[in-house]
């Protein structure tokens, strides 16, 4: 999905609904607000630093749980993570996305720069197993067996011994 938006502050709201409006079309909401925030920042260096009157955002699904965001800009010089001050109001945009992202980076064009960060999906966390372990050997199942013995046997002891 891509989409283009005029080189305006108003216009990074818009890229952010934009991502929030094609991730939940894709069924991704553990990435939304990664992506939306992700996309906030990369719109606001273009719209900061590009040459252009408009940029581009564009979201990829290279795989399954994978999604990558990507603006595009008429600029050639390539963004670089800043160290500012505490008393600075701008310069942190790249350092979060350095945190957010599983990696990010930069594409030089003919006639700009695309800066792109791939966001990756939790996995669903796997329920318990409610098998028996096995054991391959008979040597371990057999001190499998002893050791079940051993705290049944303390258990029965526990619960007869006089309190």
């Amino acid at each position: 999905m891509t989409r283009s938006f005029l080189r305006d502050p108003a216009s990074v709201a818009e890229a952010r609904e934009f991502v929030v409006a094609a991730l939940d079309e894709w069924d991704l909401p553990d990435l939304t607000d990664t992506a939306e925030l992700v996309a906030s920042e990369l719109a606001t260096n273009a719209v900061l630093h590009a040459r252009c009157s408009a940029y581009r955002v564009t979201l990829s699904r290279p795989e399954q749980g994978r999604v990558r965001v990507t603006v595009t800009d008429r600029s050639r010089v390539l963004p670089r993570v800043s160290d500012p001050d505490d008393e600075d109001d701008h310069g942190r945009g790249l350092a979060l996305i350095d945190v957010l992202a599983e990696r990010w980076g930069t594409d030089r064009l003919d006639w700009g720069k695309s800066v792109w960060a791939d966001l990756v999906a939790q996995p669903d966390p796997q329920p318990p197993s409610t098998e028996v372990p096995m054991y391959g050997t008979r040597t371990a199942r057999v001190v499998y067996v002893l050791i079940l013995a051993a705290v049944a046997g303390a258990v029965v002891l526990g619960l007869a011994a006089p309190h």
